[in-house]
């Protein structure tokens, strides 16, 4: 019953001295509604109660999924000058001001690097690209850090494109389930010669 459990609840926390800790555990534990007072919900929210649940191994039941991990979001951010979004405000006709981000212009964008023939892609701000085309990528890399080998490219050099005029249409992978040449043969003739 209900009273027997909030008995067993307390018992603990007498016990153990973790007052904030036990009843979310406990509550977490049988599906139920954690309620806790309003001292420990902050010292909860603060991280101390995280910290002891994360130490007993029982962090992921505090948090209701067990070992999942926030999906990942790329960073919107150039990625030669380092530009991001600015904390701003969007200020109302009656002037009352709410927080948001100002976003920068950021734009992919496919660059010629001319040391190694080829295009690599970029994200880059729309100041960024005008002040590509005057200072060049390999000096914008280098202050930046930027290593252009790691980047997907796309190779632009005479060699590559003799190879492409030659050989038209993208590689396909070969069908591993697919019939052998001389085997459709056959059946092909035992087709016809029925």
């Amino acid at each position: 019953g209900g009273r027997g459990w909030e008995t067993f609840v307390s018992h603990i926390a007498d016990v153990r001295g973790r007052e904030s800790t036990c009843n979310f555990v406990a509550m977490a534990a049988l599906g139920r509604t954690a309620t806790l007072g309003s001292s420990s919900r902050t010292q909860f929210a603060r991280g101390a109660g995280m910290a002891r649940l994360e130490a007993s191994g029982r962090g992921s039941l505090a948090r209701g999924t067990a070992g999942s991990t926030p999906p990942v979001q790329m960073s919107r951010r150039c990625d030669l000058t380092g530009k991001k979004a600015n904390n701003g405000y969007a200020v109302s006709f009656s002037h009352r001001r709410s927080k948001k981000l100002q976003q920068a212009n950021l734009q992919w964008k496919r660059v010629f690097w001319a040391k190694e023939n080829r295009f690599v892609r970029l994200k880059l701000s729309t100041k960024a690209i005008k002040t590509l085309e005057r200072n060049g990528l390999d000096a914008m890399a280098k202050e930046a850090g930027l290593d252009l080998y790691a980047l997907p490219y796309q190779d632009a050099s005479p060699a590559r494109q003799e190879y492409v005029a030659k050989h038209p249409g993208s590689p396909k992978a070969k069908n591993p389930r697919a019939m052998k040449e001389s085997t459709r043969q056959e059946k092909l003739k035992a087709a016809l010669s029925n």
